[in-house]
């Protein structure tokens, strides 16, 4: 009788937890059955991240071509206020043949140059803050301008119209 009570005192104590030495702390510990719940947010806020910087993208890429597309005015289509204004915009003219300026120094020059009648000497340094010149390379045209001063060239002119002769 005795090994049958001490042999049921091994298995009461073999189902019991352990504990350690003050009875109240497992020997184990206890593992959470949730993982997901600790990638949660961090898997949220890449979500959240990603969605922002696609929307963005898109967005972007619909207001670009959207002005990309706009109407552009010919001059035919201005009203006679608008061109009188534009006229006392661009008070200066020039005329000439328009070539990539190969000695450009950015804060004096302009990226383009206007050779005129008379060689090199004559040649009128030009910049455009509202037009692209490159398309007018090679080609004889009058542009209208504002002329600005320059300690490196004779004449710097910002270009904001441009109309070809040939």
């Amino acid at each position: 009788m005795e090994a049958q009570s001490s042999n049921q005192n091994q298995t009461q104590q073999q189902s019991k937890p352990q504990t350690s030495g003050s009875g109240t702390q497992p020997i184990e510990p206890i593992k959470s059955g949730k993982p997901l719940a600790k990638l949660l947010p961090f898997l949220l806020f890449i979500v959240i991240i990603g969605a922002g910087i696609v929307t963005g993208l898109v967005l972007s890429s619909i207001n670009k071509a959207q002005s990309q597309s706009g109407d552009i005015l010919s001059e035919e289509d201005l009203s006679p206020e608008i061109k009188q204004n534009f006229s006392q915009t661009f008070k200066d003219e020039a005329e000439g043949i328009v070539e990539k300026n190969e000695d450009f120094d950015e804060y004096a020059q302009g990226p383009w140059k206007l050779i005129r009648s008379g060689g090199e000497s004559q040649a009128a340094y030009l910049t455009s803050s509202v037009m692209d010149l490159d398309e007018f390379v090679g080609k004889k045209v009058k542009v209208y301008g504002e002329t600005f001063g320059s300690d490196q060239v004779s004449w710097l002119m910002d270009v904001g119209k441009v109309e070809v002769i040939e």
